[in-house]
């Protein structure tokens, strides 16, 4: 597959494509955020949303400021290790 393109496109590509790679890099170097959305808390445990919401329905616990909600990666953890049980 081969792309023609004029030089302002060639341009225009590389400026964005050099902004995506400055934006993860921004984000990859900024501190951690504590406290996630219900989609970035599922991607940072591995879990499709739906899980977090029915977590939260088993009592995970969850941050609601002004109707929003948020997820505590600490707290998080730390309910799930709760919920650990040796297996024999």
């Amino acid at each position: 597959m081969e792309f023609k393109l004029d030089q302002e496109q060639k341009t225009d590509l590389q400026n964005y494509v050099c902004g995506l790679i400055k934006d993860s890099l921004k984000k990859a170097a900024s501190p951690q955020q504590p406290y996630l959305n219900r989609v970035e808390i599922a991607k940072y445990f591995g879990v499709a949303p739906s899980t977090i919401t029915y977590w939260a329905s088993l009592g995970m616990p969850v941050a609601v400021i002004d109707g929003r909600k948020l997820y505590g990666k600490q707290s998080i953890t730390k309910w799930i290790q709760s919920k650990e049980k040796t297996v024999s």
